[in-house]
């Protein structure tokens, strides 16, 4: 376990939205980092990053695995491309 700044968090999700990293590696790599983080972190930061964790444990490529609350490549890049926007937001105060 070890302190994972918000900036890890912000490159990962950037990297995604941006289409650097697919959505598999994407998800595997945001699954990893949210549960290796033990930082301490005002809730609003600590709902969104657990919304983006829910959003990558639904993401599935195959349209079978994924039932109704799934999310394909597109909707987990459109919800993490939201969830960045606010981090964003937050972070230069608008």
């Amino acid at each position: 376990m070890r302190t994972v700044t918000l900036g890890e968090y912000r490159n990962l999700m950037h990297a995604f939205s941006t289409g650097r990293i697919g959505a598999g590696d994407f998800k595997e790599a945001y699954l990893q980092l949210f549960k290796e983080d033990r930082a301490t972190r005002p809730q609003e930061i600590v709902r969104i990053l657990e919304a983006v964790f829910k959003d990558a444990g639904a993401f599935s490529p195959d349209s079978a695995d994924r039932g109704g609350d799934g999310l394909d490549d597109s909707g987990l890049q459109v919800r993490v491309t939201e969830a960045l926007r606010v981090l964003d937001a937050m972070r230069h105060g608008a």
